[in-house]
């Protein structure tokens, strides 16, 4: 912004300049004094954050504590997931499904690992294997 003002100043200043000489009256007395070159005064350019410069070499694996921790959410998530509304939905679905859990006779949604049968029979095992190595 500072750099957009003096800019403009620069601009701005020589015009002004220019049109008090076409008056007599406002013109400075030549007394040996030398006017110096506008200089253009700017900040440094700020200084640009790179997050992933350095990059951690190190690849920690997740342990059993960091999988059920949950940040809340900041007040910009919030308004950018439709506001307060679904999540105080969301929290009122999740205490009535904990409640129903304590229901006799409720049954857990999980079910327990059926393991299926071989895909061949001894019979196609043997065949397959023969065919296998015969043409060999």
């Amino acid at each position: 912004m500072r750099a957009l003002f003096f800019a403009f100043l620069s601009l701005v200043a020589p015009s002004t300049v220019a049109q008090g000489d076409a008056g007599e009256e406002n013109a400075p007395a030549d007394d040996g004094t030398t006017t110096l070159d506008a200089i253009l005064v700017s900040a440094p350019p700020p200084e640009i954050i790179d997050l992933y410069k350095f990059r951690n070499p190190v690849d920690a694996q997740s342990t059993a504590f960091g999988g059920g921790w949950r940040e809340k959410p900041s007040l910009e998530e919030i308004g950018t997931n439709g506001g307060v509304v679904p999540i105080i939905a969301g929290y009122a679905a999740l205490k009535v499904r904990n409640g129903a859990r304590r229901i006799p006779g409720w049954k857990t949604p999980e079910q327990a690992a059926v393991a299926r049968p071989p895909p061949l029979t001894e019979a196609q095992v043997e065949r397959a294997s023969r065919l296998h190595e015969g043409p060999q």
